[in-house]
């Protein structure tokens, strides 16, 4: 048969360097920190634990 899936990431050169020149501006104003904080907390959530805990034959 047949498998239909979605390649994620970059298909041309400029979007990967427009994602390595995000790294050049790391300097957040005090607001633009605060509203990332919004939106960012830190917890103890494991982000893993709902497919490591799933059921089902292990994968391969």
């Amino acid at each position: 048969g047949r498998v239909t899936t979605a390649l994620i990431g970059a298909s041309r050169p400029e979007q990967v360097e427009d994602c390595v020149g995000a790294l050049k501006t790391l300097d957040f104003s005090d607001a633009e920190l605060a509203e990332i904080d919004t939106y960012a907390r830190e917890s103890d959530i494991n982000l893993w634990a709902a497919s490591a805990e799933r059921k089902g034959p292990p994968r391969k």
